[in-house]
């Protein structure tokens, strides 16, 4: 029984800090009218796909819908910092790119959320910090198990996205 409360706890302890987290953000990286997750998105285009990637590609890799990641892309092709290119192959495949609004301001963007990271994650030393990821992709990899468990009987269980697309950050 004692198990079962420290379980709920940890948890519990997970969300919090999730929450805590996306607040963080936003008070840190909030710029003119885009929120804090939307600057952290154009930060990890930035870092991990300068030359641009595709719209699938990326939900692979942060985890959401193509529905959600196109309601935050669309928020930031209006303030002109990406674009989409069309795969002349394939018209359904958009490439996301960066604009040269971005680029231009890249650094400051970096710069802010290099500063946010040493901020949040600055209580952890490296020792702790690899412990802590290697934690966490094992519970991700546990969640995949179950999640595909569930999807074979009710896909409803599919929205992880959900918070990720609370009015505030789209």
């Amino acid at each position: 029984m004692e198990e079962d409360f420290r379980t709920e706890r940890q948890l519990y302890l997970m969300r919090k800090i999730s929450l805590n987290l996306t607040e963080q953000l936003e008070l840190n990286l909030k710029d003119r009218n885009i929120s804090g997750i939307q600057v952290y998105f154009l930060v990890y285009i930035l870092r991990h796909h300068p030359e641009g990637t595709y719209l699938t590609e990326l939900c692979r890799e942060i985890g959401v819908s193509k529905s959600t990641l196109s309601v935050l892309i669309k928020k930031l092709r209006i303030e002109g910092y990406l674009c989409f290119q069309e795969n002349p192959e394939d018209i359904r495949k958009k490439k996301v790119l960066p604009t040269e609004k971005l680029n231009a301001e890249k650094e400051q963007f970096l710069q802010k959320a290099l500063q946010a990271e040493k901020e949040i994650c600055g209580a952890l030393d490296r020792r702790e910090w690899e412990q802590l990821c290697m934690l966490e992709q094992k519970l991700l990899a546990q969640l995949a198990r179950t999640e595909h468990k569930e999807m074979r009987t009710d896909r409803r269980y599919l929205s992880r996205e959900k918070s990720f697309t609370t009015a505030e950050t789209v």
